[in-house]
């Protein structure tokens, strides 16, 4: 954690803006040193709905060629839209079959479910090791895959990432990672401004098909752009087929 604290006291010296140090490569508009991609060996592998999700990740590709460490949120209006789930699956698919090195943030306070799912330690995030001037490395690499598995905010924690701390952490995270995908709080909770909307490369909203109204997506679509934000798409989960599958494969 000991580059991410000296982004942060970077961004702080430069009033809110990074600072280059001497040397610092990727910041003075080099490339990161690559890091070698892990052949897929079985140890983790997308879910049934990665091939739902294949299409998302041609769709976002661009964005990830076209700068250093994209960051995506994936966000819901409410609760139990399958934000998490969603989150996970895409960015395994990026990390295996897209062959990205990609790191999934669990950003949602209190509801660290992605660090969980992968048995990770869930105590500290890397705001915590910001504060505590941990040189400890917090990101969890994944075997047999190009991911690793963060938290924004440990349980032990009892602080809120500030805009400055975040940014500063989202910069160095850009320079580790192509493709950084963050798990949020859903709108309703009233923490998503928090993660700093207006500093992703882009928003995908997650839509529970059948259960949420059109006037809830579009207030939340407001929302987001009033901050900043900038909507990718969005995702209709549990959707249902009313044609049987034999026949709708002939459509």
């Amino acid at each position: 954690m000991t580059s991410v604290y000296d982004a942060l006291q970077r961004v702080r010296q430069g009033g809110g803006r990074a600072v280059p140090l001497p040397g610092d490569r990727a910041a003075l508009g080099g490339e990161p040193a690559p890091r070698p991609f892990a052949q897929l060996q079985g140890a983790r592998a997308p879910g049934p709905i990665a091939a739902e999700l294949t299409p998302l990740l041609a769709a976002v590709r661009p964005l990830i060629d076209s700068r250093r460490g994209a960051v995506v949120h994936v966000v819901a209006t409410a609760a139990g839209e399958g934000t998490s789930t969603i989150a996970r699956e895409f960015a395994l698919l990026a990390a295996t079959t897209g062959r990205r090195r990609t790191l999934l943030l669990d950003g949602a306070r209190g509801s660290l479910a992605n660090a969980r799912y992968f048995d990770c330690d869930t105590g500290r995030g890397l705001v915590d090791g910001i504060w505590m001037g941990s040189n400890e490395a917090l990101e969890q690499p994944i075997p047999g895959t190009s991911l690793s598995v963060a938290c924004l905010v440990g349980d032990r924690s009892n602080g809120v990432a500030d805009p400055v701390t975040l940014a500063a952490v989202y910069d160095q995270l850009r320079h580790q990672f192509e493709l950084i995908v963050v798990d949020c709080a859903a709108m309703e909770r009233g923490e998503y401004a928090s993660l700093l909307p207006e500093a992703a490369d882009g928003i995908l909203l997650v839509i529970r098909a059948e259960g949420t109204r059109p006037a809830v997506i579009g207030h939340a679509k407001s929302l987001v752009e009033q901050a900043g934000g900038r909507f990718l798409g969005a995702i209709l989960n549990r959707r249902r087929n009313y044609i049987p599958d034999f026949l709708y494969r002939l459509l």
